[in-house]
């Protein structure tokens, strides 16, 4: 007997688009179609409501195998005040499962860890083997300064410099636009000496952080984060190879970050569309194919969070988190519970690393490189966002780069319409945040941080995080 494989699609005509609008115009008995199915981001790019096709061209995007054992850096960021607090939390996340650190340095100690000398850092990572945990630096300020202790504390500890990961996370620009300093010229003096130090004797360090998620926290479109990571690719580019390093030494020295919120699809096309713009900015310089592959690291996003009913939160990091690992991140960092409030205590730590496990070990998204491509969906919009973002960095550059892009303000002008935008229609609930304009719990259970973050005053053109689950909460 011969066994054959049927197609169920045969013998019957290829349905259209049209053949589709026609059947569901008629669903709607009545109703406009535009309003009551179509929807578009931020950028107006439309999200369907249906597609039957890819764009032509569309390929899976370039992503390195995952371990299997480990599909993604599980990357804890360290808040505490104090080096002794800090220490503490660093060792419990580590053996908890996380895999990599990072430290929020603030020489005042109020929205980070003061640690402004070798010794407070030493105390920080005592215990903490530091060729198998990498660390990487996220200071507010003195960033430059910071790097060079880190180093310090390498070689003070004797590590064989061929075999150091982690980064300095450098970013000269976002830095300045983050806290609405002044701009100079000579911003990138120190940076350009310490890179050519760090490159000789750690080749693995990441040397550059390209911070794209500051324009998503200040409240920023996906386009506008898109152009500005390949636009801060750019300019670190040119600083590196400006220090004398190789286009190849200079594309791997670079590290993007993005900020990935609740929308699950749209989340995943961001991150792949990311790769696809950085590919060709990075080729353009004469990196390879495989310098060029962009060294991706996600954040949950901050302005997603509620600090009116923190619990909620669970379910936006839960779905973020989703979102980052079958987008194809190579670091992840899921944020406490309670981040919009102050300080994590160990029980918000906990929990943001135990969803590392659930997304890895219990929903398997490790198991696939690339789950999304092939999707219609998912190809669509990855391309549509890769054009826009293109076009934006293209208007970037012809300003001058990024640097002069927001020595102006013009960059600061673009996300603050975006955010002025997007505030507007929440307070209309014309957009709805289910647990803020819709469907708020009455009666929100509290739940603890160790201290509060302090007030932060909005500076004109400082990109300081707008918290959208926050916005009717009156703290926005």
């Amino acid at each position: 007997m011969t066994k054959t494989v049927l197609a169920f699609a045969d013998g019957f005509p290829t349905p259209t688009t049209g053949d589709w609008a026609q059947l569901a115009e008629k669903a709607l008995r009545g109703a406009d179609f535009d309003d009551t199915l179509v929807r578009s981001t931020s950028d107006g790019i439309t999200r369907g409501p249906i597609f039957f096709d890819a764009p032509e061209g569309s390929q899976s995007v370039d992503h390195a195998p995952r371990d299997q054992h480990l599909p993604w850096g599980m990357r804890q960021t360290l808040v505490e005040a104090t080096p002794a607090a800090a220490n503490a939390a660093a060792l419990e996340d580590l053996i908890g499962g996380v895999s990599e650190l990072e430290l929020r340095l603030d020489p005042a100690g109020k929205l980070g860890l003061a640690a402004c000398d070798l010794e407070s850092l030493d105390e920080t990572l005592r215990g903490v083997d530091l060729s198998l945990a990498p660390v990487h630096l996220d200071a507010l300020n003195h960033s430059t300064d910071h790097a060079n202790l880190l180093i310090t504390l390498f070689a003070r500890r004797r590590l064989d410099g061929d075999e150091v990961s982690g980064g300095l996370g450098l970013a000269p620009i976002e830095l300045r636009a983050r806290q609405a300093i002044r701009y100079s010229d000579q911003d990138f003096d120190s940076v350009i000496d310490l890179a050519q130090l760090t490159a000789a004797a750690f080749p693995k360090l990441k040397i550059m952080r390209c911070n794209a998620s500051l324009a998503f926290e200040a409240g920023g479109t996906e386009v506008q984060e898109l152009a500005m990571l390949v636009a801060s690719g750019a300019s670190y580019m040119r600083l590196l190879m400006d220090a004398g390093l190789e286009a190849n030494q200079a594309a791997t020295a670079i590290e993007g970050r993005l900020a990935v919120d609740a929308d699950i699809h749209l989340g995943i096309a961001k991150l792949r569309a990311a790769r696809r713009i950085w590919a060709r900015m990075a080729g353009a310089f004469g990196a390879s194919d495989a310098a060029s592959r962009l060294s991706l690291q996600t954040t949950t996003s901050y302005r997603m969070l509620s600090a009116t009913d923190p619990w909620s939160n669970l379910i936006r990091v839960s779905c973020a988190g989703f979102a980052a690992a079958s987008g194809g991140a190579d670091t992840i960092t899921i944020r406490p519970l309670t981040e919009a409030l102050g300080r994590p205590t160990r029980f918000g730590r906990r929990i943001a690393r135990n969803l590392h496990m659930l997304l890895a070990e219990e929903s398997h998204l490790g198991k696939v490189t690339d789950p999304a491509a092939g999707s219609y969906l998912h190809e669509t919009l990855s391309d549509k966002l890769a054009n826009a973002a293109w076009q934006l960095f293209q208007d970037i550059e012809t300003r001058g780069g990024l640097y002069d892009s927001m020595k102006s303000g013009w960059f600061q002008g673009l996300i603050s319409a975006a955010r002025n935008s997007r505030q507007q229609a929440i307070m209309e609930r014309s957009e709805t945040l289910i647990g803020v304009n819709k469907f708020p719990d009455p009666d929100p259970k509290a739940v603890d941080v160790d201290d509060t973050w302090p007030h932060l005053d909005p500076e004109e053109g400082a990109m300081l995080p707008m918290r959208w689950a926050t916005a009717l909460e009156g703290d926005a």
